[in-house]
């Protein structure tokens, strides 16, 4: 596995503004072992669609997110486990070489050298171990404590790559049991054989293949969400795109889900330097829904990225016009303050004095 093939899976680790749309905070610690009492679950496998080498890994009361084999070729897996926050994905990669543990340390380091990745805190790169590791925690975000957990877990066989991510937030140091009973399940081994018991030979059937049906704007956005959750804003870029085009033909989506579609895009747009389509993309979610301030203040982000200062101030001024007009259940305005986008005029007094005002706002 080369540096290469392996680039485009690299983490641009950045919480984004509606990370509470996935956070889930527990009112006290709970294991696995403990919150999956009186269940008795086989272990989750993760393969192709024919038989071969795959990923072996316990799950016990977790919800899959995603489970399919992704247009590229490799295989995916998300899953979430409601009590206790846990996030845990899965991608296997087929290569044509040998897979290799120093393959799997390359990609670690590369995951480790992103210059967002530098941002976290507790960094720590195992690779002595048996399965090596990449760890941090995102302690806090413009301002807002989040104590984000990382873990990033390699292993190989044959030619076989798994990529295993864990996350999750409001992480504390009762959790580390959490991500360790995931860890130590993990295995790369054949399918495990099914036996199949019949008294007589079925006879011959014809069996009509008919083609899957396209994925909805619904479906398209979920897909979207679970990259997006991962920071792999490059790769959800195409599904809600496609969730885009469906809901301007023919609307499916409740406002609430459309608004998530528009903001979710049009950060990766932003993530991912294509700011132009960024800042067209939030212009049609106005032009649509002009009292929504998300809108206008991801507006605001975009011109301030683009080095426009009196736009920034006049969609700025909007958003927090708009402020009561938040989805039910969001805890206010984000704090321009903490805002990285807007650091480059902190120091113009003019902007200083608007965000100081802005913030000590309260209606």
């Amino acid at each position: 596995m080369t540096s290469q093939e392996r680039q485009a899976d690299t983490i641009k680790v950045l919480v984004v503004c509606v990370l509470s749309l996935w956070s889930f905070v527990p009112a006290e610690p709970i294991g696995l072992s403990q919150a999956a009492i009186g269940t008795d679950e086989p272990p989750t496998f993760v393969a192709w669609p024919e038989k071969g080498l795959g990923l072996s890994i316990d799950l016990p009361a977790f919800t899959k997110d995603i489970d399919q084999v992704n247009p590229d070729g490799r295989r995916y897996l998300t899953a979430l486990h409601h009590k206790t926050g846990l996030n845990v994905s899965v991608s296997l990669e087929k290569v044509s070489t040998h897979a290799t543990v120093p393959g799997c340390i390359e990609q670690l380091q590369l995951i480790q050298k992103d210059p967002d990745v530098t941002h976290g805190q507790d960094i720590a790169l195992n690779t002595t171990a048996a399965i090596p590791t990449l760890e941090y925690t995102l302690h806090k975000f413009r301002g807002v404590r989040l104590d984000q957990k990382h873990v990033h877990a390699c292993i190989a066989q044959d030619n076989v790559y798994a990529d295993i991510h864990l996350s999750k937030t409001h992480y504390t140091t009762a959790d580390a049991p959490l991500f360790q009973s995931i860890l130590k399940t993990i295995r790369l081994q054949p399918e495990p054989s099914k036996i199949i018991q019949t008294k007589l030979p079925a006879p011959p059937r014809i069996i009509q293949i008919y083609p899957p049906a396209p994925p909805t704007s619904r479906e398209l956005l979920e897909i979207g969400n679970v990259l997006y959750r991962q920071n792999k804003f490059a790769q959800a870029i195409t599904p809600y795109s496609k969730a885009f085009d469906l809901e301007t033909a023919e609307p499916q989506l409740d406002r609430t889900l459309w608004r998530a579609l528009i903001d979710h895009l049009g950060m990766a747009y932003r993530m991912t330097g294509r700011l132009k389509e960024a800042k067209a993309l939030f212009e049609q979610g106005i032009q649509a829904d002009p009292a929504y301030p998300i809108f206008h203040y991801n507006l605001a982000c975009t011109f301030a990225e683009m080095n426009e200062l009196d736009h920034t101030i006049q969609s700025l001024k909007t958003a927090f016009r708009h402020r009561k007009n938040l989805n039910p259940g969001d805890k206010g305005m984000p704090d321009p303050r903490q805002n990285v986008s807007f650091q480059r005029f902190m120091k113009h007094e003019t902007f200083r004095n608007l965000v100081n005002d802005l913030t000590a706002t309260k209606s």
